[in-house]
């Protein structure tokens, strides 16, 4: 993947990246090619394969991108508890639901979870005391199970078509009910 900092590429690169989600909500990943990505920019494959070396590495990019932006968010915010960061997570990623969408309806559910333990564990995101929880080994297994359970209810809410049946504060509430904690 390409990792300068040229005008041109990351303009190319953020086109390919547009066309891919674009023509993604009407193709099958497995079904989309390379050219049929490259026809929609106007750019050449040389130049795809100068940025990106497979579909799987646009989606991870675009993950990267999304946590990184979420990451970004939660630093400007307050978590005192769970209910902060499912509040923080539900809300965040309800507004990029449809892209979120776009890969697990193309069986990627896989990345999106690495992607989330990735990002959730190595951040600040949890960082307030869990009950019962004092070995940096008891954290470790806590700091698990709560992305763990939060990424997989996620992916439940996106696949509820057309519409969810709960809402993002509402999605956030069920974990402070499930965990037993009361800060709403």
């Amino acid at each position: 993947m390409y990792k300068g900092n040229n005008p041109s590429a990351l303009r190319s690169r953020k086109e390919i990246v547009r066309c891919f989600l674009e023509e993604l909500k009407d193709t099958d990943l497995e079904a989309l090619s390379i050219k049929q990505i490259m026809d929609a920019t106007d750019l050449s494959r040389q130049t795809f394969y100068q940025i990106f070396d497979s579909k799987d590495e646009i989606i991870e990019y675009c993950l990267d991108t999304l946590f990184s932006d979420f990451i970004s968010h939660t630093k400007e915010k307050t978590i005192e508890n769970l209910c902060d960061a499912a509040r923080l997570f539900f809300n965040f990623f309800d507004i990029h639901r449809d892209t979120l969408a776009l890969f697990i309806k193309n069986r990627k559910s896989c990345v999106v979870q690495r992607k989330c333990r990735e990002y959730l564990r190595d951040s600040r995101y949890i960082h307030y005391e869990l009950h019962g929880v004092h070995s940096e080994q008891d954290k470790e297994y806590a700091t698990t199970f709560v992305v763990s359970g939060m990424v997989a209810m996620l992916e439940q809410w996106i696949k509820e078509t057309p519409e969810p049946t709960l809402n993002a504060q509402e999605l956030a509430q069920l974990v402070c009910r499930i965990t037993g904690v009361n800060e709403f």
